[in-house]
């Protein structure tokens, strides 16, 4: 079982103790916060910078537990995952194609390391980036990644997978000047599958380097040429870091689409944002196939079943009358 404790919200990039009974998850950390912050007041790194500043971070990792404990550190591209939430876990991530400078691109490759820490200790970990020559446009956004080692640990597909430990992360948003809006388009849709379930996804990226936040999507599906609205989906709450993309997804559900010509129509809206798509596509016959052969398709109602559980409750009910009204009429006749 993963039990990653993100200390992150999608909405700010920001760090916070974790909630489990006692708070007691064996350790801590916080940023010290330098004075380029542009606010005191939150608890990430909000730095404002200058073309070429090279400038190290520090943040403060205290073992709360009774034994020596390992931590790996790592500073992580924000990305936006198929759930629409800003994700840091990733080690490396696909790099989105709108992104011009990321955290890999400023941030110094000794940056990750592994630490150990004695049984009630704490200790600084410094982290340091470089800022490109030329002027960055907008937000350059991450986060610095804590992991709680234990020995039974293992790294698959460029993720940290934790085996009953914790993590947390702690926002780090570079900027140079003004802030720039977000920015929606949507890229490819196709049929496609999630953990056996069959859906139609739609690739929606936000291209410019500004954090989108509180987005609401609305998606139909329908037959070319008809109206009539085949699958639908609709998702609030979600938020999605500078320069990433993620698949929104409209589940089949009971419905057994065909071989053929679909159009999708998909609304997305964030605060006095909003985006109108439409886009035909379509899903051939061996796609089909595919999908449906290793789909997970949903209960349908057995109706014999239910058919033979009436017959025999009806069997039953006759017996027990039958019975009832023989003891009866012998009871009358003595």
């Amino acid at each position: 079982m993963i039990l990653a404790l993100m200390a992150m919200v999608w909405r700010l990039p920001t760090v916070r103790a974790a909630s489990t009974p006692n708070n007691n998850v064996g350790y801590t950390v916080h940023p010290v916060l330098p004075d380029n912050q542009i606010s005191q007041k939150i608890s990430y790194f909000d730095l404002r910078a200058i073309p070429g500043q090279t400038q190290k971070l520090q943040i403060v990792v205290t073992n709360t537990s009774n034994r020596s404990q390992k931590f790996q550190i790592t500073v992580n591209q924000a990305v936006t995952n198929n759930n629409g939430v800003i994700d840091y876990s990733q080690l490396k991530p696909k790099r989105d194609s709108s992104l011009q400078v990321g955290i890999a691109d400023v941030f110094s490759k000794d940056s990750a390391q592994t630490v150990t820490i004695p049984a009630n200790a704490q200790k600084r970990v410094t982290v340091s980036y470089t800022m490109p020559s030329q002027k960055v446009r907008g937000i350059i956004l991450g986060g610095i990644y804590v992991a709680q080692l234990n020995p039974d640990n293992a790294k698959s597909n460029g993720q940290i997978m934790i085996k009953n430990a914790f993590a947390y992360a702690i926002g780090v948003s570079l900027q140079e000047g003004t802030t720039v809006k977000p920015d929606l388009k949507l890229n490819q849709v196709v049929a496609s599958q999630i953990n056996a379930r069959n859906v139609v996804t739609a690739n929606l990226q936000n291209f410019q380097p500004g954090i989108l936040q509180n987005l609401t999507v609305n998606a139909r599906v329908t037959q070319v040429g008809n109206n009539r609205t085949l699958l639908s989906q609709k998702q609030g709450q979600m938020g999605m870091a500078p320069n990433s993309n993620f698949n929104f997804s409209i589940p089949w559900g009971n419905e057994a689409l065909v071989a053929g010509n679909y159009t999708l129509y998909l609304t997305a809206k964030s605060g006095n944002q909003q985006w109108r798509f439409v886009r035909n596509f379509t899903i051939n016959g061996p796609t089909i196939k595919r999908l449906n052969r290793h789909a997970l398709t949903p209960t349908q109602p057995n109706y014999l079943l239910y058919l033979l559980l009436l017959i025999l409750i009806a069997i039953l009910l006759a017996i027990i009358g039958y019975l009832i009204y023989r003891n009866r009429h012998t009871h009358d006749t003595k």
